[in-house]
C-alpha cells in the first residue's frame, strides 16, 4: 500500500511502521531518512483509517522551534491541528487543569544562588570555608585576599559550570539519592557537600516563592497524572528526537501511557544524541525495548539528503563506538569525494579563498564547536544574526554551532576549527569526573564529541570541506582519512 504525504509517496521502508501500528514501537532513523515525513503519515494514516481521533493524538519534540515546524507540517497533510508539544509545554498544560497556583523561575536561578553561596552564605560556615579554601587548593594564610582571589579566578568559573550541571542532571534524573550516598565518599566530600548545600537552597527557595523550574514542571505533571488527579484523552504518543530524552521525561510518557492504555510510538538516532550536558541519558534508548512488553523495532537506513560516499564515511566513523546501534544506512545518491580536507597554514584568508571556488547559486552553512570559532576565520567581514557578509560575494552564508544545527541542511557544509586543541574538534575540555557519580559512564573516548561531529557532516546534501590547521590536525582527521 502506499502512503502519500504532502504529494510525497513513502518508501515501503516509511510505510511498514505506520501500517502495521503496534501498541509499543521504536522508529530508529538514521541522519536524512524522511522521519518528519514518517511522523506525518503515521498520524494521517491512523486519522485516514478511522484508528483513532485527532484529539486523541500526541506528538512530544524538543524544542518551540520543532513544535511549530512538525505542526505546521501535520496541518499541511491533514488541515488539522493536532497536539504539539514540547515536554515542558505538555507538562504546564497538565499543571493548568489543577487548580495549583504557581509561578515559573527564571532560568537563571540557579546560577544566582550559586553566586550567592559563595558570595555570602558560606562565610557563616566555618567547615563550608575549610571545604572551599581546600577545593581551590588553599590551606594557609585563609584571609579576605584568598577568598576574593578564588571567586575571580578560572577555576571558580569551572567549578561554577560543573556545580549547574551536576544539579541540572541529578533533577533530570532523579538522582538526589545518588549524591546522598556519596556524600562520605572521601574522594569528592567537599565538592559533594557543597553541592549539596547549594541544592538544599535552590529547592528551598522555589518552594517559598511557590515557583516551578522546567523539571519541577514534569516531576507534578507526572505526579498528576499517576495519582489520577488529571486526565489526558491522549490514546497516541509519538515522541520525536527520543535520543535527547531524560529519565524524568520518560517518566512522564510512561505514566501516560500506562494510565491512558495509550500506544506509544518512539523516534530518534542514537547517532544524533549530544545533549548529555542538559541532562539527556542515551542508556533510555539504547535499552528502550526493555522498558516495555513486545517493543517493535523499525530501521529506516535509507538516506535522502546525503551520498553513499558520505555516509559509508560517517557511519563507519561514528559506529567506532560499539556502545551505539549498529545500521546500515543507503543512499541512492552518489557523489565522488564528498568530504574533502582543506589543510592551511594561515587561518586568516582560508575560509573566504575556499568560499569564492564554491558555486554562486548553492546554500552554504558553515559550522563551528563553540560560537567564537568563526571569529579568527573572518578578520575584517561582518557576522551579523549569524549571517556572513563578504563584500563582491552574492553566496547566501550563515553560521553556527553545531548543536545549533541539528535538523537542519543545506548544499555545502563547511565545518571550522578541525585542529588539535583544548577548544577544537572534538573539544578537549574534560568533564569534572565528579559527574561520573550521575551518569552512565561511556568509556569511549569521545563518545559525544564523536556524535557531534557525525552530525556535522550529515547536515550536507552534497560536499562538506573541513578546514584542518596543517600543523596541528584534528585526531578525527587521521581517522577520515584512513577511512576515506
Amino acid at each position: 500500500m502506499n502512503i502519500k504525504v504532502n504529494n510525497i509517496i513513502l518508501s515501503k521502508e516509511q510505510s511498514i511502521p505506520i501500517i502495521n501500528n503496534p501498541n509499543i514501537s521504536m522508529i530508529i532513523a538514521g541522519a536524512g531518512s524522511g522521519k518528519t515525513l514518517t511522523i506525518v503519515g503515521k498520524i494521517k494514516y491512523m486519522i485516514d483509517n478511522n484508528l483513532i481521533k485527532p484529539y486523541e493524538i500526541c506528538a512530544i519534540t524538543y524544542t518551540n522551534k520543532a513544535v511549530d515546524s512538525l505542526k505546521n507540517k501535520i496541518k499541511e497533510a491533514t488541515n488539522l491541528d493536532i497536539d504539539v508539544y514540547t515536554f515542558h509545554k505538555l507538562s504546564l498544560n497538565i499543571i493548568k487543569k489543577s487548580n495549583m497556583n504557581y509561578s515559573i523561575a527564571n532560568e537563571d536561578l540557579l546560577e544566582y544562588i550559586i553566586d550567592e553561596f559563595f558570595y555570602s552564605k558560606a562565610f557563616g560556615n566555618k567547615l563550608l570555608l575549610k571545604y572551599i579554601y581546600n577545593i581551590f587548593n588553599i590551606y594557609l594564610f585563609k584571609t579576605n585576599y584568598n577568598y576574593n582571589k578564588i571567586l575571580k579566578s578560572d577555576e571558580y568559573k569551572s567549578f561554577k559550570k560543573t556545580i549547574i550541571s551536576f544539579i541540572n542532571y541529578m533533577k533530570a534524573n532523579n538522582s538526589i539519592n545518588k549524591l546522598i550516598n556519596e556524600l562520605n565518599n572521601n574522594k569528592y566530600k567537599k565538592k559533594l557537600l557543597i553541592i549539596y548545600f547549594i541544592y538544599l537552597i535552590y529547592i528551598n527557595e522555589l518552594g517559598a516563592t511557590n515557583k516551578l523550574d522546567f523539571d519541577k514542571m514534569i516531576e507534578i505533571a507526572t505526579s498528576y497524572i499517576n495519582n489520577k488527579k488529571v486526565k489526558l484523552p491522549y490514546k497516541l504518543l509519538i515522541v520525536d528526537e527520543f535520543q535527547d530524552t531524560s529519565l524524568l521525561r520518560f517518566n512522564l510518557i510512561k505514566a501516560i501511557v500506562l494510565n491512558n492504555n495509550a500506544k506509544l510510538c518512539v523516534v530518534g538516532d542514537d547517532y544524533q544524541s549530544i545533549y548529555k550536558f542538559q541532562g539527556c541519558d542515551l542508556s533510555l534508548f539504547i535499552n528502550f525495548k526493555n522498558e516495555f512488553d513486545n517493543v517493535k523495532i523499525y530501521y529506516l537506513n535509507e538516506t535522502y539528503r546525503n551520498s553513499q560516499e558520505l555516509i559509508n564515511i560517517a557511519g563507519h566513523f561514528v559506529m567506532k563506538n560499539p556502545n551505539q546501534i549498529k545500521k546500515n544506512l543507503i543512499s541512492n545518491i552518489h557523489i565522488d569525494n564528498p568530504i574533502n580536507i582543506i589543510k592551511y597554514k594561515n587561518i586568516k584568508n582560508v575560509l573566504i579563498d575556499l568560499i569564492k571556488t564554491l558555486p554562486l547559486d548553492k546554500e552554504i552553512l558553515i559550522l563551528g564547536r563553540n560560537n567564537f570559532d568563526i571569529n579568527k576565520y573572518i578578520s575584517g567581514y561582518r557576522l551579523i544574526n549569524n549571517n556572513l557578509y563578504i563584500p563582491n560575494i552574492k553566496h547566501n552564508l550563515k553560521y553556527m554551532t553545531i548543536h545549533s544545527s541539528k535538523g537542519l541542511e543545506s548544499d555545502i557544509v563547511i565545518i571550522l576549527n578541525l585542529v588539535n586543541d583544548m577548544y577544537g574538534i572534538p573539544s578537549k575540555i574534560k568533564d569534572d569526573e565528579l559527574l561520573d557519580i550521575l551518569k552512565n559512564k561511556d568509556d569511549y573516548p569521545y563518545s559525544e564529541e564523536r556524535r557531534l561531529f557525525y552530525v556535522a557532516l550529515t547536515r550536507t546534501k552534497s560536499y562538506v570541506y573541513l578546514l584542518v590547521d596543517k600543523y596541528n590536525p584534528s585526531i578525527f582527521i587521521n581517522e577520515i582519512k584512513k577511512i576515506t
